[in-house]
């Protein structure tokens, strides 16, 4: 008696495991090209020389010791102004970036509210996990910047010094 071949056992087991792993080969590069990192820079001379001139901002914030307390509460973050010689109820260029995706990036220009604080609203699907916390002043003459943790229910300070 004669047996087709797509009836046979022995077939379908020696072809599943190639058809498995091309099936997952395929799925593993997919999943990288929609999840690419962002941290790879294709100039890094550039990169080198624009952070040298940033780092006077941050100098400059530290010899006019400026100060912030950060919270997270109700889905905004609320930066108040705790030390240092900085102009009043100025508006401020406030960052928040993702350690690893720049498309959760938030960027924004805070106005301070009546109290004097700075109010930014925290999108509700916001990852949880490291950040890199920036507050800028609106004419670019200094710029304070810390690693915080969301969310995070303490107050934080920014101060622009390394732990």
């Amino acid at each position: 008696m004669k047996s087709y071949w797509y009836k046979e056992p022995w077939f379908w087991f020696v072809i599943f495991f190639p058809v498995l792993s091309v099936v997952a080969g395929t799925s593993t590069f997919i999943i990288f090209q929609n999840n690419q990192p962002d941290m790879v820079s294709d100039d890094y001379y550039k990169d080198g020389k624009k952070i040298n001139q940033d780092l006077t901002k941050y100098h400059t914030a530290l010899a006019r010791n400026i100060t912030f307390n950060l919270k997270f509460e109700d889905g905004f973050a609320v930066f108040t102004p705790a030390t240092g010689d900085m102009v009043e109820n100025e508006a401020l260029n406030i960052s928040f970036f993702h350690v690893t995706l720049a498309k959760h990036d938030i960027s924004v220009l805070a106005t301070a509210s009546g109290d004097g604080s700075y109010r930014v609203e925290i999108p509700g699907d916001m990852l949880q996990g490291k950040w890199r916390v920036r507050a800028e002043s609106f004419d670019g003459k200094w710029r304070i910047q810390e690693y915080v943790k969301y969310p995070n229910t303490s107050v934080i300070k920014l101060d622009g010094e390394q732990d």
